[in-house]
Formats: C-alpha cells, structure tokens, sequence
C-alpha cells in the first residue's frame, strides 16, 4: 500500500497515488473522453476544457457526452443532439441522458427509465433528425454509460448492473449481471476502468475487471475528506469529478 498525496483533497491510504486539484467552474455534469472534456453547469450552458480554462459552447443542454462517435446532447425538451460542423444538429430520439463513451456505439435512456443503443453504423452515420435508428434494450435504467468492452446501468432503485457481450455490431448484449451496491451513477472509461457516485455521493472504483469477470469483483472506495459528489468521469488515466455544489475535482 501506499499513501495517496492529495494537493487539495486527502485520501488516506489506496493502492494508487492520486494528485488533485480543484479546478474553476461550477458544474453539474461532466464527461471525458479520447482526450476532450465537456461539461454542463447549472443553467444549461455548455462548456468544453481547452489547456487549463473552460471555453464556452453555443447551445443550453441537460446532458452532454463525448466519444468516439463525436459529442452529443440531451437538451431541457429532452430533444438529442449531436454536434455537426460546429453546430447542434438535432437528431431522432427523445433522451435525458445519453453516452457515446463505447466503441463506437452510441446509448441512452429516456424519462421512463426505457434504455436505447444504436450500432456502430447507425450512431457514427447520423447527421439528421431522421438518424439513428435505435434498438431498445429490456430493463429499466436511471444511467447508463459504456466502454470498449461492457456497459454498466443503475436502476431507479439505484441498484447496479453490467451488461455483457455488448459489440459495435450488437450494441443491445445479451443479459444483466447484477452488481453489489446502490449507486446515483456509474460511468465507464476509455480504457474500461469503471467508477461511481454511490446513494451518499461518495466515489467508488471498481477493481478485478478481467475478460473472464467483466463484472470485476468489488469496488473499493476512493477517500475524501468531507466531500460529497454528483458525478464522476475518467479519460487518460485523468479523474473529473464534481461535487455536490459544482465544484468540479480534477485527479491524477
């Protein structure tokens, strides 16, 4: 074991150093990914990280995500989004939230809690409001994010679930796996490192991921003094999280 060297933030012992720092900005959600960060405040404005400062972008959004199939949008009217040579282009679907961290994959779910996945056709061709087409996934999810290999879902009920043998070509898998814990939402990484924000708003990693236990075998809790967060992202070996109150955590 070693001890974690915090600037800003004290965790007192892990098995891998993290160095954090707090970041300007108050925002409510966050999202990172082959390198880009976007982000949302508290009254819809969009934002994207470029070097150390935050740069404005057009357009007001619920929920923003960031992928290999580009970046995209829910807007208040629940209305998705996809950025399009600089602009929003609205597209078919009605989501509150939505995830383009597979591979190439694009998901998402809507105000009833229904889950929705387009193939890595669908979600990298679509450009209009008459794409992509989308295939419904059985199960009821609250959040559901993806990486390169599995996707991870919280229920209403905050109960957690991973979804297995998920493919560019068959974004739907084949079953759920339940997973311990109850979680406000998980979020999977580029390189299919998975974290979450449990019922308490504090951070989780879950370890013993494997090809053979794509469910991985426990989470173990990342420390901080007196926090509390609403969500969580991971790009590049680079923790974003943000607190309860905006404040946006960057870790590495």
């Amino acid at each position: 074991m070693r001890l974690c060297v915090f600037i800003l933030l004290l965790i007192p012992v892990c098995s891998w150093a993290l160095f954090c720092r707090q970041v300007r900005g108050r925002m409510k959600q966050i999202d990172a990914s082959n390198g880009q960060v976007y982000a949302v405040d508290f009254g819809g404005n969009v934002f994207t990280r470029r070097g150390n400062s935050w740069a404005r972008v057009l357009g007001r959004m619920l929920h923003v995500t960031v992928g290999a199939t580009g970046v995209w949008g829910t807007g208040r009217d629940q209305v998705l989004y996809r950025q399009v040579d600089g602009s929003w282009a609205i597209l078919a679907g009605e989501l509150t939230q939505v995830d383009a961290g597979g591979d190439q994959i694009l998901v998402g779910v809507n105000r009833r809690n229904n889950v929705f996945c387009s193939n890595k056709m669908a979600a990298v061709s679509a450009v209009n409001h008459n794409s992509p087409r989308y295939k419904v996934i059985r199960g009821k999810m609250k959040y559901y994010s993806c990486g390169p290999q599995t996707c991870w879902g919280v229920s209403p009920s905050g109960y957690v679930f991973c979804r297995l043998n998920v493919h560019p070509g068959s974004c739907t898998g084949t079953h759920w796996r339940r997973v311990d814990g109850r979680f406000l939402m998980v979020e999977v990484g580029t390189d299919g490192t998975v974290y979450g924000i449990d019922i308490r708003g504090r951070v989780f990693r879950r370890t013993g991921i494997s090809r053979c236990r794509p469910e991985g075998r426990r989470w173990v809790r990342v420390h901080f003094l007196r926090r509390s967060f609403r969500h969580v992202s991971v790009d590049l070996g680079i923790l974003w999280l943000v607190e309860r109150n905006g404040n946006v955590i960057q870790c590495r």
